[in-house]
């Protein structure tokens, strides 16, 4: 019989989908949702996830959080008590905050208690980089000179293990011919400010009347009206990923300004499919791109139009060609599970 395991998370989304399929290959995995429509359901919430644990715990010999949060206290508290192997896999805002667009946990007191605590009682943190435990910060004038939760909470002791992102190149890959001076980018939540303004979006919106030979492809807009944009730039609504892989196909660059980030999905699903990846210096993406692509150091506009001029100039079929080999070669499904099964199975001998 199978070993258990309790994956806690908050949404459903893609890569929390795609780790619950890696461990059910080896282990017994239930899963536990918590995601309360409004902040005034979270006491009832909690108070839910408190007796149904206590109660359930029992069953499983590891307990799973992906991201800390007010979700992953109680399990953590709870499997301290029941001696219970608990790990957090932290992905980026858990470990970050900004104040001056209101954006990660550790801006917001309530939160950043509900998270240092679950951190510190976690017998083990899986960061998707390791630069969310701690690192300097230098693209972004305003908030902190450092990120990372052993920054933002010194008296987090907790051992960690750095377990990138994993993808798969058989299904993200170059479907169509490359459009011409075509640039894309994902995100969600555009009809927000302070969203743009994390994601990037704000310094395309600005460039793109600079660069009219060019399009620019933003993806994941849930709004209805989205904001009013330049000619040369097309807001798309959220689409399947095989539509996504098509759109990736046949654009020659992927942008990625954000301000924060743990380890981007799109980025690496964009350069599997051989985009030229143009990246700020954020946590992992440098790291990520290498020399395969391009990295705006600071948050400037003069800047990124003169990091803009060198992009346009660029082998953009070599580049692609090694952007996919980079991916292919060092951050697949099969990297990401053999690491999480290590760290698991050390976890239950200690």
């Amino acid at each position: 019989m199978k070993n258990s395991i309790l994956f806690v998370y908050l949404t459903k989304s893609t890569f929390i989908e795609k780790d619950i399929r890696l461990l059910q290959e080896d282990y017994q995995l239930n899963e536990y949702s918590f995601n309360p429509v409004k902040r005034a359901y979270l006491p009832l919430f909690l108070f839910h996830q408190f007796i149904t644990l206590l109660f359930t715990l029992h069953k499983y010999q590891v307990i799973i959080c992906r991201f800390a949060g007010y979700h992953s206290l109680i399990p953590a508290f709870l499997a301290k008590i029941f001696n219970k192997k608990f790990i957090v896999i932290s992905g980026g805002t858990d470990c970050v905050a900004f104040p001056s667009i209101k954006y990660g946990n550790f801006q917001n007191k309530p939160y950043a208690w509900f998270t240092k605590h679950s951190f510190r009682l976690a017998s083990h943190i899986a960061p998707v980089y390791k630069s969310l435990m701690i690192s300097d910060y230098t693209y972004y004038q305003g908030d902190f000179p450092k990120q990372g939760c052993l920054f933002h909470d010194p008296k987090i002791h907790t051992p960690f293990t750095e377990i990138y992102n994993g993808y798969d190149p058989d299904f993200w890959k170059l479907s169509c011919s490359k459009e011409p001076f075509s640039f894309i980018t994902v995100a969600l939540g555009l009809h927000e400010n302070r969203r743009r303004i994390l994601k990037g979006i704000d310094l395309i919106l600005v460039i793109a009347p600079y660069f009219p030979q060019c399009i620019f492809y933003i993806i994941g807009s849930e709004h209805a009206n989205p904001p009013p944009t330049p000619q040369n730039v097309k807001v798309i609504p959220a689409i399947p990923n095989k539509d996504l892989r098509s759109l990736y196909s046949k654009s020659q660059y992927y942008l990625q300004l954000s301000i924060s980030e743990g380890f981007p999905n799109s980025l690496c699903e964009a350069m599997l499919c051989q985009c030229v990846p143009i990246v700020s210096n954020v946590s992992s993406m440098p790291f990520i791109v290498k020399d395969v692509g391009f990295i705006l150091y600071k948050k400037d506009v003069h800047e990124l139009k003169l990091l803009m001029n060198r992009v346009l100039q660029a082998d953009t079929q070599q580049l692609g060609i090694k952007a996919r080999k980079r991916i292919a070669e060092n951050f697949t499904e099969g990297i990401r599970k053999k690491k999480l099964l290590n760290m698991i199975r050390l976890l239950r001998i200690l």
